[in-house]
């Protein structure tokens, strides 16, 4: 847990682990001037953190340390901070800022409408051994209008609203284990891509925008994670077919390389268009066909607002949809979406739940148990994905 009081006063987060390309191991930490970088301990010897050059304008400078390979022990502080290892538990989230934006006013002064800060305590109540954030961090893109309560504060690409919408609701979750972070669409290039490149892209900074960086695979001891960028990709009706070969080749990279994939956009899922049922999105779907990549068996996503996993009848790795961890949720889909096709394929065993959550991954003997939790830690699906054969869900509230 974050103890402001153990540490120097400089540190506006707590300092957190992120995992990067090439079996990279990333401390890092946001502070108040540029000369207050702290210092770390690896295996007893000292480990100082460095500015990330250059400080876009607006936000607060960020520190930072390669941790070398063979490190045994971090310290912050007296804080020891828990290093990569092959997770008995991963837990996932996704979609967690406050929206505000013209019509779309969420309350985010109700914990209970805007839950975040309780997801991320039970976030760091669970004691994962990896946390995988599925993107869309940044909300607050306008002012609050005069008219409405509750939803005030910060907003734009600014450290103020960043810590608004996440650092400051996930200071419990931070420090607790390593971390990867996907990119959403609210990251894009028209969007809060500056905040998103400095404080959360394990990559070197530049302040220019690309549209589409590169995959990557990060490791957790020996889980293997394939990381896409899926930022700027659109949904129905403005998909855009030129895209399709893009995300191919990018997926050709990934081929007998990871085990998972992670990112924002679900490869094939469901929303609700006016309560009827539709497909999320048509380009990472089509894509995969093209790609056909070998070895992935679990696709983790977000991007719709609430909890979905769809097991097919062949073909196809498994899909998780964690968009349910504080933005204001979506509805209009039925509880089981057994026996429905998504693009062409049978789903065998397929869930959605529409309450604000995290999803919990614990391994077992021959395969991985889901759990689907509330924000107060009450469990209300639980499935079976085994490592070979088809998952099977159950306990629907």
């Amino acid at each position: 847990m974050f103890l402001p009081g153990l540490i120097s006063a400089q540190a506006l987060t707590p300092v957190w682990l992120e995992l990067g390309p090439d079996d990279a191991l990333l401390a890092r930490v946001v502070v108040e001037m540029n000369s207050s970088c702290p210092e770390l301990r690896a295996d007893a010897h000292p480990l100082p953190m460095h500015v990330r050059e250059p400080i876009p304008e607006g936000l607060k400078p960020l520190c930072q340390a390669v941790v070398p390979p063979a490190t045994r022990s971090l310290r912050w502080g007296r804080h020891a901070l828990k290093l990569p290892r092959t997770p008995r538990r991963v837990v996932v989230i996704g979609d967690t800022g406050c929206r505000v934006k013209a019509g779309q006013l969420q309350a985010c002064e109700d914990p209970a409408l805007w839950p975040f800060a309780a997801v991320s305590a039970q976030v760091a109540e669970r004691r994962p051994d990896l946390v995988i954030h599925v993107g869309d961090y940044l909300y607050r893109e306008g002012p609050c209008p005069a008219f409405a309560r509750g939803c005030g504060g910060p907003h734009g690409d600014t450290w103020d609203a960043w810590n608004a919408d996440f650092f400051a609701p996930a200071r419990k979750a931070l420090p607790v284990a390593p971390w990867i972070f996907a990119r959403g669409n609210h990251e894009n290039c028209l969007r809060s891509y500056r905040g998103w490149f400095y404080y959360l892209d394990p990559r070197p900074f530049s302040e220019t925008c690309s549209e589409y960086t590169a995959p990557y695979v990060a490791r957790s001891g020996t889980l293997r994670l394939g990381v896409v960028d899926s930022a700027s990709t659109q949904d129905v009706p403005t998909t855009q077919p030129a895209q399709i070969p893009i995300y191919a080749q990018q997926l050709r990279t990934l081929s007998g390389r990871a085990d998972w994939i992670v990112d924002h956009h679900p490869f094939w899922g469901y929303t609700s268009n006016n309560f009827k049922l539709a497909p999320t999105q048509l380009t990472l779907g089509p894509a995969w066909e093209q790609a056909r990549p070998e070895g992935i068996r679990l696709v983790l996503s977000g991007h719709v607002h609430l909890f979905e996993f769809l097991a097919f009848e062949s073909g196809r790795p498994d899909q998780i949809i964690a968009g349910d961890s504080g933005t204001e949720l979506d509805s209009g889909l039925t509880l089981d979406r057994s026996g429905n096709s998504v693009v062409g394929v049978r789903v065998k065993a397929g869930e959605v739940n529409m309450s604000f959550g995290l999803t919990e991954l614990d391994r077992e003997s021959s395969g991985w148990t889901l759990t689907l939790r509330t924000a107060t830690g009450l469990s209300r699906l639980s499935c079976n994905i085994p490592d070979s054969g088809t998952a099977a869900c159950a306990g629907r509230p």
